[in-house]
């Protein structure tokens, strides 16, 4: 496995939620150089070795976004899955049969084909829902799990049920606070990683 840059890894999903990219960046930014060292280390990316010798990263596109914005090249990569000897077909079946790749678009549509998945990191789109998760979960009204996704099931989850539209001028911090009641609402008790 040969790989030179972040832009090397083809992603597994459509869409990233830029405010956590944002925080994410200014934190990077912030660390002195052994500090980026030992946060790199923290942020292993889970890859698929695919066909074509193409690998996929199945999480952490938020950090490896993230990587690419600051320049920064310290990431380091875990094989999870070895799959290079399968068709395109069998690889993606096997692929979303074991829920590691996310097919739906920043606006809540999908599934859509394997074959329109971005490139590459720089091409993944907006999603203000996915955002809108990962704050919930940094506010505490949702617990953080290792389940494949898991902030797109909420993102969707919010989608639904938010009482407001969610955009680039919406007042982020009023949708935080409807979020997290949402999160601690009988509805969403089935949604990984609920309270």
């Amino acid at each position: 496995m040969k790989i030179k840059s972040i832009l090397d890894l083809r992603p597994t999903q459509f869409v990233l939620g830029m405010k956590e990219i944002e925080f994410k960046v200014g934190k990077i930014r912030a660390l002195q150089p052994t500090e980026l060292k030992a946060y790199c280390m923290n942020h292993t990316i889970p890859v698929v070795l695919g066909p074509r010798k193409q690998v996929y990263m199945i999480d952490h596109h938020h950090f490896a976004r993230a990587c690419w914005e600051t320049d920064t090249q310290c990431f380091r990569l875990k094989v999870v899955k070895d799959l290079q000897s399968l068709k395109e077909n069998a690889f993606w079946n096997f692929m979303i049969q074991k829920d590691w790749v996310y097919l739906h678009d920043q606006f809540g549509y999908g599934p859509h084909f394997v074959a329109n998945l971005p490139v590459d990191i720089r091409c993944l789109a907006d999603d203000p829902y996915r955002s809108l998760a990962w704050a919930v979960r940094e506010a505490g009204a949702i617990r953080k799990i290792d389940i494949p996704f898991s902030e797109f099931k909420w993102a969707a989850f919010f989608r639904r049920n938010l009482d407001m539209p969610l955009h680039a001028k919406s007042d982020f911090k009023l949708a935080i606070r409807e979020a997290i009641r949402l999160a601690k609402s009988k509805d969403a008790k089935s949604i990984p990683g609920a309270l």
